[in-house]
């Protein structure tokens, strides 16, 4: 049953539900039904193409700004849209005009609307409704003809589906290999970020090139790919640690000891290889936590831990599940998420805390346990690695502690490091961006220029080239910055909820216990399906 608010009430619940997604969104997630998908990518000038039925109409803005229109045409000749509705901000605030005394960004009747003409030039991506009356279905994204083919593992089971982050890959002998993903939290342009991944390989001879692609169910917002490179001693290697800042490292060494719950998982965590470490989530809470212990030889001097990690599905589930819930609400949710309120952002870190990430202590002398760091990066696609620098001991022994949410990582490698120093890496550009096997200048300046955005659609694929030769001199690292536009998928409006939006964001320690038993019912699938339901595996590669 759907909860009544008065205006006042509603939209004091409507903020709080901005920062629950807010937050959320800092993970990831997805659930379960049965209905089929369909999505059609339109160019702007074609916009004229589209239903005026459909009724709802978001324009994004190259400055920010957003228009919400519920009365629309496209009018070709002139080459602009016109339209009844509302306009936003970049903070996602109503823009006020003199017809309108108090704007909202949800307005209650027509008499609320204002009119406007937009002009093509000035629009970076258009999205609308695929269901007629629901504005919150952000169904139709502007830009290039194609309709989205899905696959029936993903129709079963919609909360599973790949998503959302650009996938890059390095092209081997023997066939592709994925080797990152790109800012996995950034579900909107207040929620941009600058993601750095480490190539845990050596290149072959030659330039280097990797892939860009977008195999999800979602439009990407490239600002920039860069390329970091790090020079070091042929024989050494550099990782990245906390706030930028990059280690070379002489000497690696696995575990002596790798125990969790007094069973051995040496074999797991000693090797970067194809074979992780994980646990099943908790039936009955999913912050419930667990410990790995390890046991190092220490090195003489500065020691740091090295983790190779990635996420489970746990993150991408509850973020779907939270769109799923705010239902028809979502596409102003997230549009108005642009907008901080920091009273808020204290009580919504409250769930982040919960989940948290991996948390590494040491132990001192007197057998105490010191935390040291705690690792927060998500995305479940690529396993990424970062280096921990570590507190001096003095112990022939190093004894180290990490505790996780039950069912939330991954973890392929756990090695200890010597740490030889700090390193500066140099931001190297694309020279060369290939689509479809032909140059693409229109794209390459497009991600030189951090002003502007190259906007990529399911099943868009580019070849980046750098002007840098591979050398066992250097140690390479892939930079990423840019957001996503999540698109709501019709299965979920079924279970819109918005009580229960509300009751994730006042309870969340009672609401991951209540959602636990929902996610067991698909945690051991969900891998199978994930992987499964990528775009390029639909029909389109």
């Amino acid at each position: 049953m759907k909860l009544i608010f008065p205006r006042e009430c509603f939209l004091e619940r409507l903020r709080i539900v901005i920062w629950i997604l807010g937050l959320i969104v800092s993970f990831q997630f997805q659930q379960c039904t049965t209905q089929k998908i369909s999505r059609e990518l339109i160019e702007v000038e074609n916009a004229k193409k589209l239903n005026p039925k459909r009724e709802y109409l978001k324009v994004h803005m190259k400055n920010g700004e957003l228009y919400v229109l519920n009365k629309w045409k496209a009018e070709e000749s002139m080459r602009f849209i016109e339209g009844m509705g509302t306009h936003l901000d970049q903070n996602r605030n109503p823009i006020s005009n003199k017809q309108v005394e108090a704007p909202s960004a949800y307005p209650s009747s027509i008499q609320s609307l204002q009119k406007f003409r937009i002009p093509y030039d000035d629009i970076v991506i258009v999205e609308t409704n695929d269901k007629g009356r629901n504005p919150g279905v952000t169904a139709m994204v502007v830009t290039s003809v194609l309709t989205v083919p899905v696959a029936i593992s993903c129709i079963v089971n919609p909360k599973s589906c790949f998503g959302s982050c650009p996938t890059f890959y390095v092209q081997y002998t023997e066939g592709e290999k994925l080797v990152a993903e790109g800012f996995s939290s950034s579900i909107s342009q207040s929620l941009e970020e600058r993601d750095v991944d480490r190539f845990n390989f050596s290149f072959a001879s030659g330039p280097i090139e990797i892939t860009m692609k977008n195999e999800a169910l979602e439009t990407h917002m490239i600002k920039s790919v860069n390329l970091l490179v790090c020079d070091k001693a042929p024989e050494n290697m550099v990782y990245e640690a906390r706030n930028a800042r990059f280690f070379e490292v002489d000497s690696v060494a696995a575990p002596q000891k790798a125990v969790y719950n007094s069973t051995s998982i040496l074999e797991e965590l000693t090797n970067l290889d194809e074979k992780e470490w994980y646990s099943l989530a908790d039936s009955i809470n999913l912050a419930s936590k667990e410990e790995i212990l390890l046991e190092f030889d220490s090195f003489q001097g500065l020691n740091g831990l090295i983790i190779d990690k990635r996420q489970s599905l746990m993150t991408t589930f509850l973020f779907y599940q939270m769109l799923a819930f705010s239902g028809n609400n979502t596409s102003y949710l997230i549009s108005a998420m642009e907008t901080h309120k920091p009273k808020y952002q204290k009580r919504v870190s409250k769930m982040y805390e919960m989940l948290g990430g991996i948390e590494v202590a040491i132990r001192d002398e007197k057998g105490n346990w010191n935390k040291v760091e705690e690792i927060t990066e998500s995305g479940p696609i690529a396993s990424d690695s970062h280096l921990i620098p570590l507190p001096k001991v003095n112990s022939e022994k190093l004894q180290i502690r990490l505790r996780l949410t039950k069912g939330l990582w991954r973890i392929n490698m756990v090695n200890l490091a010597s740490i030889q120093g700090e390193v500066i890496p140099q931001r190297i550009q694309p020279d060369k961006v290939l689509a479809k096997k032909s140059l693409d200048d229109f794209s390459l300046s497009r991600i030189n220029d951090t002003t502007q955005y190259l906007v990529t659609f399911p099943g868009d694929e580019f070849r980046i080239s750098f002007p840098v030769e591979s050398s066992p001199s250097q140690q390479y690292f892939l930079e990423s910055q840019g957001y996503y536009i999540e698109w709501m998928r019709e299965e979920w409006l079924k279970e819109e909820n918005f009580a229960r939006v509300k009751w994730a964001m006042l309870f969340p320690s009672s609401f991951l216990k209540k959602i636990a038993s929902i996610y067991k019912q698909n945690e051991i699938e969900m891998e199978s399906i994930f992987w499964n339901s990528k775009y390029a595996n639909t029909g389109k590669q």
